[in-house]
């Protein structure tokens, strides 16, 4: 794959160059964004994310976009890649970016569904006809001498990129340490193109196992009514008050099915002689029960006893969990009801002695006793649910739970050699690894880390977060009933499989390897791969294997004997796994902390991975690494593993692909986009030293390349929010850096690519400044000032994670750990930076002039001062003076400081105005300021004051998240 021509502007000339790729051009990005927004619709999503949980799926248009971009010569056309995508009408062969961007645009005229409107069917359910494959396949062979590229998936996960690269005809190959995603992806890219439809076989075979199981758990879900199946049971604990003896069930809330503020279904509990029974209410506007379903015993996390109000601390609550000092409590029961749809009640005795019924089972079947023996192993960093006495995984199940999953898992067993008789190897094979993926996906409705939904109704899955939380109210589901038990889940397993063998049968399946992505050269070959497309793991934001051991084990139970090389060992493979898990490294001492150890294990990790990629892959072939993280210590592990492994940075782009979270509301580390980062392995081995090339003349490089980039994203009409662009600025800063690599300092010190982002996150704030910020003189401010406005203007919040606060604070010349002590103008909350107000900074004032003790450690901006060291004092001094003795006490304090022509104070008033939510308590105050006597003195015109400047971004958010009904 090479063009000759002369290189006599290198250093190093060479008869050959790389064939420029579509991926390393321009790119249709707006109208992909706009597609894996509509695909984010939870009722309308590909059938791969209903087939079986797994951690952060790319979307479809966003994996085909870096597939095709990685094989196709530069001369194609974003007309040609939308139409290969399969994005735009039929018959429509030209400016089909356009004609997206212009139905998003009226989107809000629309009648009818978002088909009917855009005029074509949502992408990931069409793949390419024959012809267009003929056409592809013509053209890729062209490009790669004759060949068509082979793609490599090393980290597939889910599988989306291997997936919608067998469904373009390409060789593929997928690759995946975990068993359970591997599980998959067997499903995915090896049965459903190979064995094809197995509707009828498979329905067969699942009613056999329903049937069996059904017949052995009748007793476990009694009914007092005829033909009121039990479909759900809302779980508690009861703990016993240490003061009094009472019962205290371990309950927030009381709802059941909440409809609104103060309507729905609830449980009222009468407390009487220290126990407590249950009754089922319906709730309307005009109740009058003197009952809030809201106040449940449990505050935060601590539990008050509804007999004596004493308080039992969390700790003393964990403890009791831990030594198995509590009952399980059925309190509400949601039933089918033959009249149609389903009710609730409230649970009781009969529910109790279901519960008893199935212990006594428990212990007196060793079989029963033995299932799910395996140790848990999870970090604190994802919740350990040893801590709340779950060491087994056996026992994040109540007693009826694990009876439940034992029964299927039996029928599945002696169903087994039946489906084996009747059907060929691999035809069996397929079976039951399918009907065990149902079971697997049963454990997410049905265990005791699977939480109620009030909302709804119905359980959450495990997952909510990307953690194991404990839950206080648990759902135990009837797994013998038609909704949400085994019927429901096969079914939707069944038919996603059905879906994927429609899209992709007759096509080749793909080669699939589990094992270490860091040794995959040694089973593919080295130079075999034009084209590696890769989503790889996110540093620390999602522990895959501890979190999957909760569907290993089950999965384990079922599929040993089908599949021992997945399940040989006892859980799920963690010392190779390329994630940044400090856990791994407590007790550790040494110069370095855990959190450094596990960034330096990370990096490793991911060097070896890109080491190996680079082996796997032919001169000239290309690297596209999918990336969606936020924090800077990510970005710096990938970006330095990236290119001492050998890689050329050649592109980057951004690609809207998740639906924007309010900065209020986040749970991850995960960006809004998905930034696609190209390098190419070079075609000849260049084995003479690079010469090292001075950060200071490198950095000014870096931060006009950040900036231009800014600019262009910000003019380029894609949905990105302020933290992305600054995300995505990183791609043409880490090729800046890259190609001066290495870099070091005057001292000779190796400068590593963090300090690059660093100083592109600096220019692109100064650019976002420039383009959001009317106020005049901000650069001016002191450098903290400055911090504090800029945090407002980029997260629209007072809360943003550490890392990015701390990398804006280094860019705009303050560590912001070494003023927090002396400022209070931040705290830390779960990990995260919250910025602080005047009250929480500024002593009182009438306190200070009664001649009253003040503590300064706690309170230091003394506003008595007649000079501050910041801008944000000054400016927060004035503001409680003004809310503290009123406007004449303000007017004298502001003129006694002679600040009506204060430069600094006038800047920062206005600069705050401008990023503060109107709706801000110290928005409002300071808008009062401007208004009244001290407005007059200030003289400061408020209304040419942009104070709108996020409802831009706010409407886009608001759009965003209804669109797609």
């Amino acid at each position: 794959m090479t063009n000759s021509h002369s290189t006599s502007d290198t250093e190093h000339e060479s008869d050959e160059e790389y064939t420029p790729l579509a991926i390393e051009g321009e790119l249709p990005l707006k109208a992909v964004g706009i597609e894996n927004l509509k695909e984010a619709n939870p009722k309308h999503m590909p059938p791969h994310r209903y087939i079986h949980p797994w951690f952060a799926r790319r979307p479809t248009p966003a994996a085909r976009l870096a597939i095709l971009g990685s094989v196709m010569g530069e001369g194609t056309s974003a007309d040609e890649l939308l139409s290969l995508m399969q994005i735009g009408p039929e018959g429509l062969e030209e400016n089909i970016s356009e004609y997206v961007q212009e139905r998003k645009t009226t989107e809000g005229n629309r009648d009818g569904t978002l088909g009917e409107w855009y005029g074509y069917p949502r992408p990931f359910t069409q793949s390419p006809n024959s012809g267009e494959l003929a056409d592809l396949h013509t053209s890729l062979r062209e490009t790669w001498d004759g060949d068509l590229p082979t793609v490599l998936d090393a980290t597939a996960g889910g599988g989306v990129i291997p997936f919608e690269s067998i469904r373009y005809g390409l060789p593929t190959i997928a690759n995946e340490l975990n068993p359970v995603p591997s599980v998959i992806l067997k499903v995915m890219l090896e049965y459903a193109p190979e064995v094809g439809s197995l509707e009828n076989d498979l329905y067969k075979w699942r009613d056999k196992i329903q049937k069996k199981a059904s017949e052995e758990l009748n007793d476990l879900y009694p009914t007092k009514r005829d033909g009121r199946e039990v479909l759900a049971s809302a779980c508690t604990y009861h703990i016993q008050c240490e003061s009094c003896a009472g019962t205290i069930p371990l309950v927030p809330k009381w709802w059941l099915h909440k409809r609104s503020a103060s309507e729905g279904v609830a449980i009222k509990p009468h407390y009487e002689g220290g126990g407590v029974s249950y009754e089922c209410v319906e709730l309307t506007k005009n109740s009058n029960l003197e009952f809030d379903p809201s106040d449940g015993p449990v505050s935060r996390s601590d539990v008050e006893c509804p007999h004596c109000g004493v308080i039992t601390e969390y700790e003393e609550m964990r403890e009791l969990l831990k030594n198995n000092k509590f009952e399980y409590q059925i309190y509400g029961v949601k039933y089918d009801d033959p009249r149609g749809g389903s009710g609730y009640r409230a649970g009781d005795e009969m529910d109790q002695q279901a519960l008893k019924h199935a212990q006594e089972r428990i212990e007196s079947d060793f079989d029963l006793l033995t299932f799910l023996p395996e140790k848990v192993e999870v970090s604190s960093r994802i919740t350990d649910p040893a801590t709340y006495g779950m060491e087994e995984w056996r026992d994040v199940f109540s007693p009826r739970q694990l009876v439940s999953h034992y029964e299927y898992c039996q029928a599945f067993h002696e169903t087994a050699d039946e489906i084996r008789a009747e059907h060929d190897d691999l035809t069996a094979e397929t079976i039951l690894t399918i009907l065990t993926v149902a079971a697997s996906k049963m454990v997410d409705y049905n265990s005791r880390l699977s939480s109620w939904h009030t909302g709804k109704g119905y359980p959450n899955p495990i997952f909510v977060g990307s953690n194991f939380s404990f839950c206080r109210i648990f759902c135990d589901n009837n797994l013998a009933a038609d909704t949400m038990g085994y019927n429901d889940m096969s079914r939707k397993v069944i038919d996603s499989y059905e879906e994927l063998a429609a899209m992709i049968t007759g096509q080749d399946p793909a080669d699939l390897y589990c094992g270490d992505a860091a040794e995959l050269s040694s089973k593919v070959g080295t130079n075999e791969v034009q084209a590696a497309v890769v989503d790889p793991p996110y540093y620390d934001s999602i522990m895959y294997a501890q979190l999957s051991d909760v569907f290993y084990t089950m999965q384990k139970a079922y599929l040993s004997d089908v599949h021992p090389d997945l399940y040989a060992s006892e859980l799920t493979n963690k010392s190779d796994e390329a994630v940044a898990n400090p856990s791994r490294f407590e007790g550790l001492e040494g110069e370095k902390s855990k959190k450094e150890l596990a960034k330096d294990d990370y990096e490793e990790k991911m060097a070896n991975i890109f080491s190996d990629l680079y082996k796997t892959i032919e001169p000239g072939g290309v690297l596209t690494i999918m990336f969606t993280h936020k924090e800077t210590d990510a970005w710096d592990t990938l970006s330095t593993s990236l290119i001492e492994s050998g890689f050329t940075i050649t592109a980057t782009h951004p690609i809207t692909s998740e639906m924007p979270v309010r900065a209020g509301k986040r749970e991850t580390q995960s960006a809004d986009s998905t930034i696609l980062l190209t390098g190419r392995k070079p075609l000849k081995e260049d084995n003479i030293s690079a010469e090292a090339t001075l950060w200071e003349d490198v950095k000014s490089q870096t931060r006009d390349a950040a900036k231009a980039a800014a600019r262009d994203l910000l003019d380029s009409g894609l949905s990105l929010t302020k933290t992305d662009t600054i995300i995505a600025a990183f791609g043409p800063t880490l090729r800046v850096f890259a190609d001066n690599y290495p870099v070091v300092d005057k001292k000779g010190n190796e400068v590593p690519p963090r300090d690059a982002l660093t100083a592109a996150r600096d220019a692109v704030a100064e650019v976002l400044s420039e383009r959001y910020l009317e106020t005049q003189g901000f650069d001016d401010l002191d450098a903290l000032t400055r911090w504090y406005v800029l945090s407002w203007l980029i997260y629209d919040s007072d809360t943003m994670p550490y890392d990015e606060a701390r990398q804006l604070g280094i860019g705009v010349g303050v560590n912001i750990d070494d003023v927090k002590r002396d400022t209070k103008i931040w705290s830390k909350s779960s990990g995260d930076v919250q910025l602080k107000t005047h009250s929480n900074r500024v002593q009182d004032i009438v306190r200070i002039e009664n001649g009253e003790d003040v503590s300064s450690r706690k309170y230091p901006v003394n506003p008595t001062s007649n000079r501050f060291s910041y801008g944000i004092d000054t400016v927060h001094s004035a503001i409680h003076v003004y809310e503290t003795k009123g406007p004449e006490a303000a007017w004298e304090w502001l003129s006694d400081r002679g600040l009506k022509n204060d430069e600094r104070f006038r800047t920062t008033v206005t600069a705050l105005l401008e990023v503060l939510p109107p709706e801000h308590n110290t928005a409002k105050t300071l808008r009062d300021m401007l208004s009244g006597r001290t407005g007059e003195y200030l003289n400061i015109d408020i209304s040419s004051i942009n104070l709108n400047i996020r409802s831009e971004d706010d409407e886009d958010d608001q759009v965003a998240l209804n669109e797609f009904e």
